[in-house]
């Protein structure tokens, strides 16, 4: 009777150390874990009624306030017309604010010109995109690289900072009444040929 009892107390004094060790030790979340994984995702931004922004991707991993999709292709409107259609290997909702953020071989197609980057950031509310890294803007034979690359989903009007460029007059939109002379411009990056009015 009395080793029952040792036994049944050596059992409670293990069983009670082993709550408070459990107790001490703080609880861990894994963040890397998605909350769920939908494949061939889909999903668009509309705001009253009106179609910001569509998105298509091999997959969407739901995480706290993220999503993060692969190979997505976007599709950015204004006045009711897709602007610009952007593509990259991966990238991200802002499930917050719907910005999203697009990664690694990012084209973006529009009726003014082609855009190349590494990294681009969608503003939905500011209706801006944005280049941190290296871009660069085609339009036929015209090139135009740069940093930290800001525009309006049209790339009729872009700006950027420490800029290299290679303009011809045939790419450019131009009033045909005004006459065009050819300049040879020294840059800091070497000679620059540019149309100017």
């Amino acid at each position: 009777m009395k080793f029952r009892r040792l036994s049944l107390a050596v059992c409670l004094i293990c069983l009670a150390s082993s709550c408070d060790r459990g107790q001490d030790e703080p609880t861990q979340t894994n963040d890397e874990n998605p909350e769920q994984i939908l494949q061939q995702f889909s999903t668009k931004h509309t705001e009253s009624g009106v179609t910001k922004w569509t998105l298509i991707a091999d997959s969407g991993e739901f995480m706290e306030s993220v999503v993060y999709v692969q190979n997505p292709t976007v599709q950015i409107f204004e006045d009711g017309q897709v602007t610009l259609t952007v593509t990259g290997d991966r990238g991200e909702i802002i499930e917050s604010n719907n910005n999203l953020k697009i990664f690694d071989n990012v084209v973006g197609i529009s009726q003014n010109g082609i855009l190349y980057t590494d990294e681009l950031h969608w503003h939905n509310r500011s209706g801006k995109l944005f280049a941190p890294n290296e871009s660069e803007i085609v339009r036929g034979d015209s090139t135009m690289v740069g940093q930290e690359m800001e525009s309006r989903p049209s790339l009729e009007v872009v700006t950027m900072k420490l800029v290299r460029f290679n303009f011809y007059s045939r790419d450019e939109k131009i009033d045909a009444t005004e006459p065009v002379v050819e300049n040879d411009i020294s840059h800091n990056k070497g000679i620059t040929n540019a149309g100017t009015r």
